[in-house]
């Protein structure tokens, strides 16, 4: 879908580093773990923040929830909080470099997505905050 949907209204340079960033993750990252349940879309709008605490005291919005790969929910916690957050948590798990990886690459797929659903439902705001970096 992308190089169908999208591809065309890219810059020359954004569909290569596009095929190329998807080529790399096929070839080596794909199916090289163990899937989990995972959120979905576990990132800061679905995490509840006691602020005069400062601790998380919830997670809502599991619309999304399923079977999948780990790296996918820290990719949600990447785009909101950054790598040095992300990290440190990932500094916990055996294999947490190479969740990592995959993590950074699941975090470029979310404007592409945001673009499709741009498309899908008509929604032009979307589809140009999709877009925008691949102009």
């Amino acid at each position: 879908r992308i190089r169908g949907q999208l591809f065309p209204y890219m810059t020359p340079m954004a569909r290569r580093h596009v095929n190329d960033t998807f080529e790399r993750f096929f070839e080596k990252e794909a199916f090289t773990f163990s899937t989990t349940l995972i959120h979905g879309d576990f990132g800061p709008s679905n995490l509840l923040w006691d602020r005069k605490e400062e601790r998380i005291t919830g997670v809502i919005d599991f619309g999304e929830a399923g079977i999948g790969d780990p790296a996918y929910d820290f990719a949600g916690l990447l785009a909101g909080y950054g790598e040095a957050f992300v990290k440190e948590g990932l500094s916990q798990y055996p294999e947490g470099e190479r969740l990592f990886g995959r993590a950074l690459f699941y975090k470029q797929t979310f404007a592409l997505k945001e673009a499709l659903h741009g498309l899908d439902h008509g929604d032009a705001e979307a589809f140009e905050s999709g877009m925008a970096g691949y102009r």
